[in-house]
């Protein structure tokens, strides 16, 4: 595709999908990689149509887990100050009571956001900007499927949600390939990072990228695609089947739900009935548990203990969500 054509759909996907316009003040989250150097610049070189260029601001996190995360900070100086069009650019440092072992990235990305929102908030910004691409979605959605993620859960990401409140996550690239994004720029980088972690395979991640993902697409080149598709055309299922779905909630909540149903459609409508309740670390077994308490003709009350402080509980032809006592 011609970089300007690239360009110009882009810039229409960004209207219909609504992920900012003039009269916002994005936050780009900047790595010191090519991904995010590449939205950067995209950003801020002036050739956005005059109703989706949002102010720039740029904010960079400093994790401390690197030996090259001083280089790498020092990089980010440099891009910072020479990048025109730049509101501000600020940089974080992150400190550690104990330098993590264990689940480092889920850690690394808990406190990276919150440094981001906090620049957010420091600048004025209303949108934080991300750079993931379509072979991060397909990562996502493959990670997800092969953890046992729910239904919902496998669209992956969204190209605009609420993060945090007043500042919501926009990811306007994730239609483009990571080789497309060079496309984007009229003047090509020069410099950058590559963070060398993405190599390591004992993170389950970089071995979904390194070996899964190179392993499907020998099977059928376009199989990233045909992920994102999937995911495409499973959202627009969910939007057509929420009516009916929160037909069955209301149901369960008032008593009257028909737990003969076929058990994968009781399934569903539990999960949802949790996630409106903001729970969403329940086991598929621990559900399946619950539809055969609440099956059973021969018990009117029990309890499903779901780890933590919470339990699903029977009472009656009510199933309960509550706090262990």
């Amino acid at each position: 595709m011609q970089p300007k054509v690239l360009r110009a759909n882009l810039t229409r996907q960004i209207r219909e999908q609504g992920l900012f316009d003039q009269h916002d003040h994005v936050l780009v989250a900047v790595s010191g990689g090519q991904d995010s150097l590449h939205l950067l610049r995209w950003l801020t070189e002036g050739t956005l149509p005059a109703d989706v260029q949002p102010t720039v601001s740029a904010g960079y996190v400093n994790h401390q887990l690197r030996d090259d995360a001083d280089v790498e900070e020092a990089l980010v100086r440099r891009t910072f100050a020479a990048t025109p069009n730049l509101a501000h650019g600020l940089i974080e440092t992150l400190t550690w009571e104990a330098v993590p072992t264990v689940a480092v990235e889920e850690q690394a990305r808990e406190k990276r956001y919150e440094a981001l929102i906090k620049m957010a908030r420091e600048v004025g910004a209303n949108i934080i900007v991300t750079a993931h691409h379509q072979g991060d979605q397909v990562e996502t959605i493959l990670y997800k499927l092969t953890r046992g993620s729910r239904l919902t859960q496998l669209v992956g990401m969204a190209p605009r949600q609420q993060l945090r409140g007043d500042i919501d996550l926009a990811r306007p690239l994730l239609n483009l390939t990571k080789a497309d994004l060079a496309d984007l720029v009229i003047q090509p980088l020069t410099e950058w990072v590559e963070d060398y972690t993405n190599a390591d395979e004992t993170f389950a991640r970089n071995r979904m990228r390194q070996t899964v993902l190179p392993a499907l697409t020998s099977i059928n080149e376009q199989a990233a695609e045909h992920v994102v598709t999937f995911a495409t055309q499973l959202a627009a299922l969910q939007k057509l089947a929420n009516g009916a779905i929160n037909v069955h909630v209301k149901a369960l909540e008032a008593g009257r739900l028909d737990w003969t149903v076929d058990e994968s459609v009781l399934t569903i409508i539990i999960q949802t009935w949790l996630t409106k309740k903001h729970v969403l670390n329940v086991k598929d077994s621990q559900i399946a548990q619950a539809i055969q308490l609440m099956r059973n003709p021969s018990v009117s009350t029990g309890l499903i203990d779901l780890g933590g402080q919470l339990q699903l509980e029977r009472f009656d032809n009510y199933l309960l969500l509550s706090q262990k006592h």
